[in-house]
């Protein structure tokens, strides 16, 4: 019987035994497995100290953030810290001299390589340069120890002022937003006041540092910088927010001039007296045709007075997501409606096609009509701070949006903070990424500035909820770390007999990356010379990242040197810091092959766990020159169980030479993600041949109540089915309401649960959530009566009355 029949047989019935009896099940029956260990879940590592806007490091091994400093008696409230998470070390690098006076510094930013810091700092390192008056903040950069640099060696970026040995700080940098830094730290952008004359104006200046300090080249505009400040009855913020790919070649910013026009000019405002709009641009630093290499990338239709900034670029430069408010950026995307200010969101521009999605968005949307694309849902609240990875493929933002998950996460910290949010374009799926420790229960909705590193293994971001992970309450923000290391999936494989000394049928296998984060493969090894690897692109382009639900593939055969059994173990692995690998027994026999596979699918498709697929056609083909006779038919592998033998004509029969036989499999999942088994054919002589099947499995789990109704004070009996065997299900309301329920699923994927609804708890339309840390959710919808007297059917407050 189907899960889904069974509990609406249930929901007639009444009661949770009922569901476990329509599913064929006992209780004593249902809880006689043995529960399993569940995986270890990554949970966020929160810093002991106040600390807020880190970065990352491309491999995830370093973090930089601003925090506390650590010396009593110092008065002030940001210093920039450095994190090895290899040991664990945590060291300040703008401590305070003697020597200088006083100051704070801000937003650090981390070099993909490891190799820099940069900050915006009021403190003057530069003695013989920085005079340390007007608004004091510049442009720091400091070379690390592990590339050849020394702590407190602190190089001027922002010497805007004079020329040569008259060279000095421009005391003018805008504290308001981060410096943009090159993968190796030798560029660097940042945003600072547009000219004495305009001191609330900003503009963008680009610095190479490879050239001394007052030589020509060292320093110059953003290009699409107009010539002088605006007269007009708008206002204006400016040029701001720069954002490099990792060579440095490609430059997002944001601008309120029409700065693609070889001769930039002013914008303009819906109504005078209005902020002048504003887009974002990319630069190619790479083109030097004035007319060409600045593009406007936020194209909205005449009319739409939404503007667009927070550029993020990805690092290969491919990909540029914003935030922007106007509303006709995609045709067709449901927005929330203007009331009267218009929600943001987060779009992503790709370069390759010059395409513009909805990047904040439900993970799946409403059936198109006429066959065209499903039309995007936006987050009902809006969306912001977009970060991405380097191939940007992995797409972070902040949202508070109540329409992207089923549970809700509470309402807390500042206004620009909410849950850290993963996107994956070419999925579309939408996971949570600031969650508790078990992997399920969101934290409070007080997270910001996430960053990632190259592969999105590594997320950072600061919280006002360091508590909630578990941290002791320290005032103020706090940065943490989440690992999300790849879920891998690489299949066993027996080639079959091989004749010695001869290579036999090339085999492809494929390395699936379930997510969250990008694989990228760098050696693909194989333990015994005799099985060869021939090709494939996780060894052809080694370096290339696999994208959560990509893949990559080997190529390999066997040439056995001897007679008798080979085995070999396949390692496809990554290289550096925290390199993730995954391994399979590759086997097969030196000797004289008799039977082959005759070519045919061998994908069973996507079933769900416990059904059935269409029955596989499969056949063997006698290869020899004499009569073979094929003594059986088995399933081994990664999953033999989840693959029947459903037709066998090949069986103790006996095929003349360049006959074949026929048999049928049918693909029955036991368990969800890539399932793999090899059917053998054993000719009498002991030879044999076989083929892999395959096939994709996923749950499709149901949770219903045992009372629809529920009076608030009472208890309520939920039972769940079609979860995975033997895993912690966690059972909350989905406006996060109350405390959850966590229970153990038996070993048929079924659970029960006692649920008390408190006499507090709010009334009316309510939805239960039940899910796992593996991602998968079922809902359950209830109406709760407030207790108010006494309170049944014949009530007034009862529902339909």
């Amino acid at each position: 019987m189907h899960i889904t029949s069974a509990i609406r047989r249930w929901l007639h019935i009444g009661s949770a035994a009922a569901v476990l009896a329509a599913l064929g099940v006992s209780q004593a029956t249902a809880g006689s497995s043995a529960p399993q260990a569940a995986p270890q879940l990554p949970s966020a590592v929160v810093e002991n100290i106040s600390s807020q806007t880190p970065t990352v490091s491309a491999d995830g091994r370093l973090v930089v953030y601003a925090g506390a400093p650590a010396a009593v008696g110092d008065q002030r409230a940001s210093s920039i810290w450095l994190k090895d998470r290899a040991d664990g070390s945590v060291i300040e690098l703008t401590e305070q001299s003697p020597d200088i006076r006083a100051g704070e510094s801000v937003w650090p930013v981390l070099s993909a390589d490891g190799c820099s810091v940069t900050v915006i700092t009021e403190l003057a390192y530069d003695l013989f340069r920085d005079d340390d008056v007007g608004s004091r903040w510049d442009v720091y950069r400091l070379l690390l120890p592990a590339c050849g640099g020394r702590l407190g060696d602190w190089e001027l970026v922002s010497a805007s002022r004079g020329a040569g040995f008259e060279s000095a700080a421009g005391d003018n940098v805008s504290p308001l937003y981060p410096a943009a830094v090159s993968s190796e730290g030798s560029l660097v952008a940042y945003t600072h006041q547009f000219s004495v004359a305009a001191p609330l104006l900003t503009g963008i200046t680009v610095v190479d540092l490879s050239v001394a300090i007052g030589d020509a080249g060292r320093s110059a505009p953003v290009a699409g910088t107009p010539s002088a400040a605006p007269d007009s009855t708008f206002r204006y913020v400016g040029l701001r927010e720069p954002a490099f790919s990792d060579d440095g070649s490609l430059l997002a910013f944001t601008s309120d001039a029409t700065s693609s026009l070889m001769l930039a000019e002013w914008g303009k405002g819906a109504e005078p007296g209005d902020l002048a709009a504003s887009n974002v641009f990319v630069w190619d630093r790479s083109n030097l045709d004035r007319n060409t290499n600045v593009r406007r990338i936020s194209n909205a239709l005449n009319g739409d007075p939404g503007s667009s900034s927070s550029p993020a670029i990805s690092g290969d430069g491919q990909r540029i997501a914003f935030v922007s408010t106007a509303t006709s950026l995609v045709a067709g995307a449901v927005l929330p409606a203007c009331n009267p200010a218009c929600a943001p969101q987060v779009y992503l521009f790709d370069r390759t096609d010059g395409s513009l999605q909805l990047a904040s968005r439900e993970a799946s949307t409403a059936a198109a009509v006429d066959g065209a694309v499903d039309a995007p849902i936006a987050a009902d609240t809006g969306a912001t701070q977009p970060a991405l990875n380097y191939s940007g493929d992995e797409l972070l933002y902040v949202s508070r949006a109540t329409n992207l998950f089923d549970t809700h996460s509470n309402a807390a910290g500042d206004h620009d903070d909410g849950d850290i949010v993963l996107f994956v374009p070419s999925s579309g799926t939408v996971d949570r990424v600031s969650v508790l420790a078990d992997g399920v229960t969101p934290a409070p909705a007080a997270q910001s500035h996430p960053k990632l590193s190259a592969t999105g293994r590594v997320v950072v971001f600061d919280t006002l909820a360091g508590a909630a992970f578990g941290n002791a309450a320290i005032a103020g923000r706090q940065v943490a770390v989440v690992d999300h290391p790849p879920t891998l999936e690489l299949a066993n494989l027996d080639v079959g007999t091989v004749a010695v000394g001869y290579p036999g049928p090339e085999w492809r296998l494929f390395v699936f990356n379930r997510g969250p984060s990008s694989f990228v493969p760098a050696l693909v090894e194989m333990s015994n010379p005799d099985l060869l690897i021939s090709g494939g692109s996780c060894a052809d382009t080694a370096g290339t990242p696999v994208p959560p639900g990509g893949s990559c593939t080997v190529h390999l055969m066997l040439m056995p040197s001897v007679a008798g059994p080979v085995v070999s173990t396949l390692t496809v692995s990554e290289a550096g810091f925290d390199a993730v690998s995954i391994s399979s027994e590759i086997s097969g026999l030196g000797g004289e092959p008799s039977l082959a596979a005759t070519l045919a699918p061998t994908y069973g498709g996507d079933v769900v766990v416990g059904e059935r697929s269409e029955p596989l056609p499969l056949a063997f083909t006698n290869v020899a020159f004499n009569p073979v006779k094929i003594a059986r038919i088995s399933v081994q592998g990664s999953h033999p169980d989840d693959f029947q033998i459903s037709l066998d004509e090949c069986s103790r029969t006996t095929l003349d030479a360049g006959l074949s036989c026929n048999l049928q499999v049918i693909f029955s999942p036991t368990a969800a993600g890539r399932r793999t088994a090899n059917v053998v054919a054993v000719s009498a002589d002991g030879a044999y041949a076989t083929i892999l099947v395959s096939g994709d499995a996923r749950h499709e789990p149901k949770l219903a109540a045992g009372n629809t109704t529920i009076v608030a004070g009472s208890r309520v009996t939920l039972a769940g089915a079609g979860f995975a065997a033997n895993v912690p299900v966690t059972i909350s309301w989905a406006d996060g309401g109350g405390t959850p329920v966590t229970v153990l699923s038996n070993g048929y994927g079924l659970l029960e649960a006692t649920f008390v609804v408190r006499p507090t708890d709010r009334a009316g339309a309510r939805t239960f959530v039940a899910q796992t840390a593996d991602g998968y959710t079922a809902t359950a919808d209830v109406v709760v009566v407030g207790r108010a007297g006494k309170v049944g059917p014949g009530s007034a407050n009862w529902p339909g009355r």
